[in-house]
């Protein structure tokens, strides 16, 4: 009895070996991107800061990395796919932090899209091709729209995601980009859900101001980015 008991343990054992060897050959080694000399210095500055990647996330050097490539992607028109927009927040806990500073950078990047596209209206207006009164509504529709998605966005994967201790507290600092394209028509189809309540003739008016196309003008700046 033992001695069969024995050989079942063996049996196990070696069967284990066999799997993890087999297991190990099927894992492909991890390699990083290859990452500029600016990039590096710039991830060496957050490190002597003390700031750190967040358990299981791409090295600092690799964050930054991945979200200047997405900065400088454009489309046809010359505008970012991408806006991005930071946040920071220093609370007791990093979870509270961390949610915080998610908030404050969702909030900014909404303020972006809005003051692009309230330009595209101060725009027509400078050129008579809307009244000032007419220019009032619709910024002010753009405005609650811009407020109403903000309050919409889900989970963000942040392109970069560090923190640090300061104090007893922990500070944590986020970079989110959100697709242009998306975030204009989320902006725009709340525009439309609140013009429903105006009258037809008033709709007619701001008509092309629901177009998406329309605010493909202008220049959007990521000046809330503040790495």
């Amino acid at each position: 009895m033992k001695r069969s008991i024995g050989i079942i343990t063996a049996i196990f054992f070696l069967g284990s070996l066999t799997g993890f060897a087999q297991s190990k050959e099927g894992v492909k080694k991890f390699t990083f991107t290859k990452v500029s000399r600016d990039t590096r210095k710039e991830a060496k500055k957050y490190e002597k800061e003390n700031w750190k990647v967040m358990p299981g996330t791409l090295p600092i050097e690799q964050q930054l990395n991945n979200s200047y490539a997405k900065q400088v992607m454009t489309d046809e028109n010359g505008l970012p796919q991408w806006i991005v927009a930071s946040g920071s927040s220093v609370a007791q806990t990093q979870a509270a932090a961390q949610m915080q500073a998610m908030e404050v950078a969702k909030i900014a990047l909404v303020s972006l899209l809005e003051t692009n596209m309230k330009s595209v209206v101060e725009s027509d207006v400078s050129n008579n091709q809307i009244n000032a009164i007419d220019a009032a509504t619709i910024t002010k529709t753009i405005q609650v729209s811009a407020n109403r998605v903000s309050k919409k966005f889900g989970y963000i994967q942040p392109m970069l995601n560090i923190y640090r201790s300061v104090g007893n507290n922990t500070e944590v600092k986020v970079l989110i980009g959100y697709n242009y394209e998306i975030a204009k028509q989320n902006i725009i189809n709340e525009m439309k859900a609140e013009l429903q309540l105006e009258t037809d003739d008033v709709r007619k008016r701001y008509e092309k101001f629901l177009n998406p196309e329309n605010f493909n003008r202008g220049k959007i700046e990521n000046t809330n980015v503040n790495l």
